[in-house]
């Protein structure tokens, strides 16, 4: 698996690159343990007409940049494009969209302004973008398929050789993964991700995901069959390292790796039956907890 695009990795802040026939990359200042060196911003641009994916963070800046390469040469930018609405993808959505006048196009609720159908067809002034519904990492994960110029634009359902956490169903992560390999092929692919280099082996990152989600199923059955029945007794022992938020996301990791286990016949999921309703009964408390807080989060 190999970085042949952008060459030396990380770009500096602010440098504008171009990574593909149509396409360019900023990295946003938001460089973290959970972002890695930063979100990649991508301007995708054809004819008159441009669209701006993960304005990722408030900076104006940042933010500027993009639209400045969204308006070049006159270009009107006809949507600003969101991978998912984790805060590191969209935190900017708002300021840019009306700052270049344009719809956010995407599969959250909380931000769009229109809401796609699974491969939907996007005509940027003559240029195809296929609109995929790629949930599992999150929701409302989408990726951007360019079948013309071989580009695919993958946010945070595959990052090449890194793995991002759960956040949705595994399940769907599978299927929506597969769906991706065995769209691109045989193919020579540009992937584009939401953090990291990009990468030309799909299939090769769809099996590290695979194989990295695989390990993990197993680590959660054996700690359920030693009786560690609670999402915190199995965070401390999957996730030792991680305290505060970063313990909630490997939480949610969890969540979706148990219920994915739960869903199993009990030969290759959960065996002990009282240690599947203890595990789903912290799970659905673990549920109500959150929505308890979305709901305080939406009134206040």
């Amino acid at each position: 698996m190999t970085s042949k695009v952008l060459g030396s990795w990380p770009p500096e802040h602010g440098a504008v690159q171009a990574v593909a026939p149509h396409v360019e990359h900023l990295l946003a200042p938001n460089p973290s343990s959970w972002t890695y060196e930063g979100t990649n911003s991508y301007v995708i641009a054809h004819g008159g007409a441009s669209v701006l994916i993960d304005p990722a963070v408030t900076d104006a800046t940042h933010l500027d940049a993009l639209r400045r390469r969204g308006q070049h040469d006159g270009r009107q930018v006809s949507a600003i494009l969101l991978t998912h609405d984790h805060p590191d993808h969209s935190d900017g959505a708002r300021e840019l969209a009306e700052l270049v006048d344009a719809p956010i196009v995407c599969f959250s609720p909380r931000f769009a302004d229109e809401q796609p159908a699974h491969e939907q067809l996007i005509d940027l002034d003559g240029l195809p973008i296929h609109v995929l519904h790629t949930p599992g990492h999150s929701d409302d994960s989408l990726c951007l398929w360019i079948p013309e110029n071989d580009v695919l634009i993958t946010g945070d359902t595959l990052l090449g050789k890194r793995s991002a956490g759960v956040m949705g169903s595994l399940g769907e992560l599978f299927t929506s993964i597969a769906m991706l390999r065995d769209l691109v092929g045989s193919r020579t692919v540009t992937a584009l991700p939401g953090h990291g280099p990009d990468f030309d082996d799909v299939a090769g990152s769809v099996a590290r995901v695979e194989s990295v989600r695989a390990r993990r199923i197993d680590q959660v059955r054996a700690h359920i069959a030693d009786g560690n029945t609670t999402l915190e007794a199995l965070t401390s022992r999957i996730y030792p390292e991680l305290t505060g938020s970063r313990a909630k996301f490997g939480a949610s990791t969890l969540v979706s790796t148990v219920e994915h286990l739960a869903g199993l016949s009990p030969e290759t999921g959960i065996k002990d039956p009282r240690h599947r309703e203890l595990i789903l009964a912290d799970i659905e408390r673990y549920w109500q907890e959150r929505h308890r807080r979305m709901a305080a989060a939406s009134q206040s």
